[in-house]
């Protein structure tokens, strides 16, 4: 009954939109991404987020050290799909257009909005850690739609704001 109520529950989630971010932590020849759609908005005082990663993933243990929350626009789908390989080695960011942001993390250009981020506490979820990080700085393009995740595929945002 697991098996018949896991798949339930994966075919449920494809059918909620979410947003899609690449969390990259290191710097210089460390510097490592990843894709993620499990980020959220936890507290407002103080400023907190989430993310959520493969405990197996290669950036996780990168991220206690500190990270940034890249939020990508519509038409930034191809580096969704490049940071959710995990054939990837230490190419990652060849050929992608960035700027060193807190400790020389990598700030992806082009994206909605940026968040630097201090862990603070990692919680083993399943076969995921669930990261709880302090927001240290900020920025946005008020400008720019941000790119959905929903039934298995890309879809950049099609409606204006209210």
């Amino acid at each position: 009954m697991t098996g018949l109520l896991t798949d339930a529950v994966w075919t449920v989630a494809r059918r909620f939109p979410t947003g899609v971010s690449v969390v990259t932590a290191g710097s210089g020849p460390t510097a490592r991404g990843t894709t993620v759609s499990a980020f959220c908005f936890l507290s407002h005082d103080p400023a907190l987020v989430s993310v959520c990663l493969r405990r197996r993933s290669k950036v996780l243990e990168l991220l206690r050290a500190g990270f940034t929350v890249n939020v990508l626009a519509g038409n930034q789908g191809s580096l969704a799909r490049r940071f959710a390989s995990r054939e990837r080695g230490t190419d990652q960011f060849d050929g992608v257009d960035w700027t060193p942001g807190a400790a020389g993390i990598p700030r992806l250009v082009d994206t909605v909005c940026w968040l630097d981020c201090l862990s603070s506490q990692v919680i083993r979820v399943g076969d995921h850690d669930l990261v709880v990080a302090r927001v240290t700085g900020i920025g946005a393009d008020p400008e720019r739609r941000p790119l959905l995740y929903y039934a298995g595929a890309l879809h950049p945002l099609q409606s204006e704001e209210p």
